[in-house]
């Protein structure tokens, strides 16, 4: 405040000047002629007196008041840019004095607790997931085939995760464990890696980093989307079928560079969710799976990402052992004993060996996200994913099995997720997975096509506080697992609501 009080009396003690000095140069104009003539009248000879031109006079007077004023304004501009540099010099010193004392807290904090002791780049997160579902094809009775419960209306721990990782300039790795009571009780690993990277640009993305262990596939966005930020409670159907779990044994290279993005990597091809072999490699064949993108955030409120995914890999056929012939009785007419024509003989079958089949998927992907200051994010993205012999969770595909061919599925799901302010969210989707799209049916004699796919709608709303979410979502589902009276498919009435509570740490 001193200071700009003092500029503004310099520049009124120059205002002032310059003024006066005007005055001088318009008086001397007018008192010269004056005086010339009164010289004249005085001398009284007829010899010529020079007298100076008043116009001269008065240019020069001007000229250096210009001279001056530039000189001051000169000597105020200096003054000026010398001050800013000072003041910023100050500011930076200030925030680095600041962000030193910072870096000193987290020394002093991680240093004092036992568990991160001597670890700096160590964290640990996590979230749990506890559900309460209702379901219409919930029975009190037991799958037949497995002894499983039909009963789903209960509550369930769906997910219950905690995760370390380890960040260095060149190294980073990941322990991931996993515990729920989807299927009863049960703690297992879900996600192990080591990586190896080199630093990219300014993105945070590396260039390059090579991973082993037991990481997600990279295929679409779905797959590798992580479930605490996810709105809606699960995966779709095609993505639930074809990779089942998202985890898987191999290796991995990916990275980016500005905008684009990369990542191919080799697996043993079983995930952890599939039906026959989790985990478990039965033969040499790897799958391969890649992904090309971008993701590019266009300006502060819009950005869009999006990519093109494929897999390529050998299935597994399992064989079946030798059998004897079998002598059985049937007594047809139930009188309780043996009359001619009630025997009958199986004859035993060779063993018939393991096999190999290929399998793969194309997928495209795309989201865009935009921000606005009222109601804040919206979130609108989808998937499309065209497979072969890849089914492993929900109608598992086998070429060499009695079937005799080889399944295509077809699937793809769009979805729009709305913030309203801080504390509301609102998302819809649609997907749909055909597992077979070749299928037909039997309607007396004939063979006619048939649809075996599913469709789904989900409506959910979450309230968020904090760490805390309380999601609530009614899917509208619609398959043809049902019969009618006559044995004709139709829709099975499977629609569910479900209350989530999670809590994010």
């Amino acid at each position: 405040m001193n200071d700009t009080r003092a500029m503004e009396r310099r520049r009124w003690t120059w205002f002032t000047g310059r003024t006066r000095q005007m005055y001088w140069a318009l008086g001397l104009a007018c008192l010269l002629p004056a005086r010339a003539t009164q010289a004249q009248s005085v001398e009284a000879s007829s010899e010529t007196v020079a007298t100076p031109d008043p116009a001269q006079v008065v240019a020069a007077a001007l000229a250096e008041m210009r001279q001056r004023e530039e000189a001051e304004r000169s000597a105020l501009r200096a003054e000026f840019a010398q001050r800013l540099a000072a003041e910023r010099a100050a500011r930076e010193t200030s925030e680095r004095k600041a962000a030193a004392q910072i870096e000193k807290r987290i020394e002093e904090t991680a240093a004092s607790n036992p568990a991160v002791a001597g670890s700096k780049g160590l964290s640990l997160s996590g979230f749990v997931q506890a559900d309460l579902a209702f379901r219409q094809s919930s029975e009190d009775q037991l799958n037949t085939s497995t002894g499983a419960p039909l009963n789903e209306d209960r509550f369930v721990l769906r997910r219950a995760r905690l995760r370390a990782a380890y960040e260095a300039p060149f190294w980073s790795s990941a322990l991931e464990l996993d515990a729920n009571t989807v299927s009863g009780g049960q703690v297992r690993v879900l996600g192990a890696e080591v990586s190896g990277r080199w630093p990219g640009d300014a993105t945070g993305v590396p260039l390059a980093m090579l991973t082993l262990g037991l990481f997600k596939i990279p295929f679409g966005w779905e797959v590798v989307q992580s479930d605490k930020d996810r709105l809606f409670l699960e995966r779709s159907a095609i993505v639930r079928a074809l990779f089942p779990g998202e985890y898987d044994l191999g290796g991995r290279l990916q990275g980016g560079w500005r905008f684009l993005r990369y990542a191919i990597a080799v697996q043993n091809g079983e995930p952890i969710g599939e039906k026959t072999f989790p985990l478990r490699d039965p033969n040499r064949a790897k799958d391969v799976t890649g992904r090309v993108g971008i993701d590019s955030a266009v300006n502060a409120s819009f950005h869009c990402a999006g990519g093109f995914s494929a897999l390529y890999g050998r299935g597994f056929h399992k064989g079946t052992p030798p059998t004897k012939p079998v002598l059985s009785w049937q007594d047809r007419n139930e009188n309780g004993t043996f009359d001619l024509g009630e025997l009958q003989v199986a004859p035993g079958m060779s063993a018939t060996p393991s096999a190999n089949f290929s399998r793969f998927a194309l997928g495209a992907d795309a989201r865009l996200t935009l921000r606005t200051a009222r109601l804040g994010e919206t979130l609108v993205y989808g998937e499309v994913i065209f497979g072969k012999n890849l089914d492993r969770a929900i109608v598992v595909a086998d070429p060499l099995g009695p079937l005799g061919r080889d399944v295509r599925e077809l699937g793809f799901y769009l979805a729009v997720v709305q913030d309203l302010g801080t504390h509301v969210q609102l998302g819809v989707r649609y997907d749909t997975y055909d597992p077979d799209r070749d299928a037909t049916d039997s309607q007396g004699a004939i063979l006619v096509p048939s649809s075996q796919s599913y469709q789904s709608v989900a409506l959910a709303l979450a309230l968020r506080s904090g760490p805390g979410r309380l999601v609530v979502e009614y899917d509208i589902n619609r398959n043809h697992l049902g019969r009618t009276s006559n044995g004709m498919p139709t829709n099975l009435a499977d629609n569910v609501v479900t209350l989530r509570s999670e809590v994010k740490f």
